[in-house]
């Protein structure tokens, strides 16, 4: 990497992280540049590819999500391929990681209550091509969040 962080683009990443949608002039006042200057660190971030995007927290309870679980899988690696399209275009699946160990992906899911939770394991889930085997975890309570 020829890009090389320094101090004010660190700060710049921490306070962007804590709060996205503040103005380049509070963003600049908390960091000790002018708006411009403040604008043209992040879109330099954003051009060097370190500030991949801003996103949207939702309360997922709120909106009827009351199930959250985590499951590890394992797959046929000669359908992985055909594994990562089918994870890709799912709705209840939040998003998957292949990971090393065990497991050959983790991912987390969403759904209404216990019994769609249920449906989503047995006929959607158990179905994606290679899926061998996976463990379930429903999570009671997030203690903190990269997002």
């Amino acid at each position: 990497m020829d890009f090389v962080l320094d101090d004010m683009d660190l700060a710049i990443i921490r306070y962007l992280s804590e709060d996205a949608r503040q103005s380049f002039a509070t963003l600049g006042e908390k960091v000790g540049l002018s708006k411009t200057p403040c604008w043209n660190r992040v879109k330099r971030l954003q051009n060097e590819g370190i500030i991949e995007g801003f996103g949207l927290r939702l309360n997922h309870t709120k909106l009827g999500f009351e199930i959250r679980a985590l499951l590890q899988v394992v797959v046929d690696f000669s359908l992985y391929q055909e594994f990562e399209i089918a994870v890709n275009e799912h709705p209840s699946i939040r998003w998957c990681r292949a990971i090393t160990g065990e497991f050959d992906y983790i991912m987390e899911v969403m759904s209404q209550n216990i019994a769609e939770f249920d449906e989503l394991l047995r006929a959607d889930l158990s179905a994606l091509p290679g899926v061998y085997r996976f463990t379930t975890s429903i999570s009671t309570r997030e203690i903190k969040s990269a997002s």
